[in-house]
């Protein structure tokens, strides 16, 4: 009777790993676009990439001075809603550096503050420049589709399904930061 349920099991996870195997495989993966390669890009409903718009933000840090002191504060976007709105599960794809000292683009949580959009930011003693709080870095599967030099064509996807609220991909340039946000499924 143990064997034959062993059997049984053997036969279903197999099945399970196949079937999975198949759905991976048939994901579409889009080719790297010829064209600007500063932008962040979705997936429409034709799995055409499309680039999302840029916002610039700003921060009282001084990014090109080494801070005397650890100090932490923010980076700030206008507004209370980004234009761009996304799904839960939307896939994002970028361009990225493949060398030490690069600061790669990561997706942020972003917290409403009086007609603003804004993320901790912390510059560290000694250092120049800052860091945004890990609190605030949403995780994600990074996913290398194409190589060119230093230079990798990536997909960006939260390890969990992204929670109603503001977004932003936010790399070393705060004059192009890409916003989204994402509404609850009741809207």
């Amino acid at each position: 009777m143990n064997c034959q349920r062993n059997i049984i099991l053997a036969a279903v996870i197999c099945l399970v790993a196949v079937c999975g195997q198949r759905a991976a495989a048939q994901e579409f993966m889009p080719s790297p676009p010829p064209a600007d390669r500063e932008l962040v890009y979705v997936l429409d409903q034709d799995k055409k990439l499309v680039a999302l718009p840029f916002e610039k933000a700003e921060t009282p840090l001084r990014r090109d001075q080494v801070a005397k002191e650890t100090k932490s504060s923010y980076v700030e976007l206008k507004g209370e809603h980004s234009a761009t709105l996304l799904g839960q599960d939307q896939r994002i794809f970028l361009f990225t550096l493949e060398r030490g000292g690069a600061h790669p683009s990561m997706i942020v949580w972003l917290t409403p503050r009086k007609g603003a959009r804004r993320v901790t930011a912390i510059a560290q003693k000694g250092l120049a420049g800052f860091a945004i709080s890990a609190a605030d870095i949403v995780k994600p599967s990074v996913r290398g589709l194409a190589k060119e030099g230093d230079v990798i064509f990536v997909e960006l996807r939260p390890r969990v399904s992204l929670a109603p609220g503001e977004y932003a991909i936010i790399g070393e340039d705060l004059n192009r930061v890409a916003t989204f946000r994402v509404a609850s499924s009741n809207n």
